[in-house]
């Protein structure tokens, strides 16, 4: 069969996201390696760090970014593809998925620390040397330092003073990453400011609604994590409708976590559609994480509340199957606890602080309310 990259790119473009768009993008990024295609070797493995960081299995982008950036070292003055116009060539590119690379380090603790820094300054000195600034770089380092707030704290001040320039990420990004500053700092009101231009549409990134859902996701656990039940409630709701494909955006963890304090029998619900994802097939570990934290959750107030047996269609592929169907509700519990646990002190391990373990601790304390 004769070698067509444009016929390739068809092909997996009609895919579905996730495991056949990805198996589709490999099959492209093996015939441009037999043809030595050096501008689609690279092109190729580009839709690749997209489709795994942003649809798939995250912890793959670790594997064919390294892979990208030897093959552009070998090869520094590769052009674009005519798919890809936008960049000054393929290293221009490059650099812009060098972010979401950095921005990933801290979701996985297979990733040594020594590893994740070597990555940030790799990322620094490439930057530099093209002629770009480091605002991109300083906001990867607070979406890192979550471990330690000061850190966290000084990357975002530098980051908020320098200039954009054309490696920036787009302004409603950095505008969600100043909101969730504040948030956390406990000034609603200066993240409520902040919002507005998101909230009305004149701020937008990618799909129609992913700024937004970024934003309103961030009020969602700023809410649920203050005990205004209320309030995450409302956006609980409105989460369910707009949720698409897109990894980042699968909170059913947060949500049924807020629904066992107002609607226990919807969050119930919730787990019986979702219970795959919550704590299975979660992108990173610190999704994981973040699931099986918000899943124990609810599980401890629905034992708490007396109902010691509940009745489920699982598969054979959840860890505590019954061929019954029936499950004791503290077993749920201690299963999903246990699970949260075990990667809370991995990571915690590997960042030298408690910051997982007492995030674990402080939502079963909300629990508990």
């Amino acid at each position: 069969m004769n070698y067509n990259p444009e016929a390739l790119k068809n092909y997996y473009e009609e895919l579905p996201h996730g495991k056949p768009k990805m198996d589709g993008i490999r099959t492209a990024i093996e015939a441009a390696d037999q043809n030595n295609d050096v501008p689609f070797m690279v092109y190729f493995r580009e839709q690749m760090c997209y489709e795994a960081c942003f649809y798939g299995d995250t912890m793959y982008l670790m594997v064919i970014f390294p892979e990208m950036l030897s093959i552009i070292d070998r090869y520094p003055d590769t052009p674009s593809t005519q798919f890809d116009t936008a960049y000054i060539n393929a290293l221009d590119h490059i650099l812009w998925i060098y972010k979401w690379l950095i921005s990933e380090c801290c979701n996985f603790y297979q990733v040594s620390m020594d590893d994740c820094l070597k990555f940030f300054e790799d990322y620094k000195q490439r930057s530099v040397s093209f002629g770009y600034n480091l605002k991109p770089y300083y906001r990867a380092l607070y979406c890192f330092y979550t471990f330690d707030k000061e850190k966290q704290a000084e990357a975002f001040h530098k980051f908020e003073k320098i200039p954009r320039d054309a490696n920036s990420d787009c302004e409603a990004c950095e505008r969600n990453t100043e909101i969730e500053f504040y948030l956390d700092k406990g000034d609603f009101g200066k993240a409520l400011e902040l919002s507005k231009d998101i909230e009305d549409f004149k701020l937008k990134c990618g799909n129609y609604w992913d700024a937004w859902l970024r934003m309103k996701i961030s009020f969602f656990e700023y809410y649920l994590n203050n005990c205004m039940f209320e309030e995450a409630t409302e956006i609980a709701g409105i989460l369910e409708r707009r949720i698409n494909k897109k990894t980042e955006y699968q909170v059913w963890g947060t949500i049924m976590n807020c629904y066992a304090h107002t609607k226990p029998g919807r969050a119930l619900r919730v787990y019986k559609k979702h219970w795959k994802e919550l704590a299975l097939e979660n992108a990173t570990p610190d999704s994981t994480f973040d699931s099986a934290c918000n899943v124990c959750c609810f599980w401890y107030r629905i034992k708490s509340d007396g109902r010691e047996t509940v009745k489920l269609q699982l598969n054979r592929t959840f860890p505590l199957y019954s061929e019954e169907n029936i499950y004791n509700t503290e077993d749920l519990f201690n299963y999903y606890y246990n699970l949260a646990k075990d990667i809370a002190e991995k990571f915690d391990k590997r960042n030298g602080t408690g910051r997982y373990m007492e995030t674990l601790v402080k939502s079963l304390d909300i629990a508990k309310k």
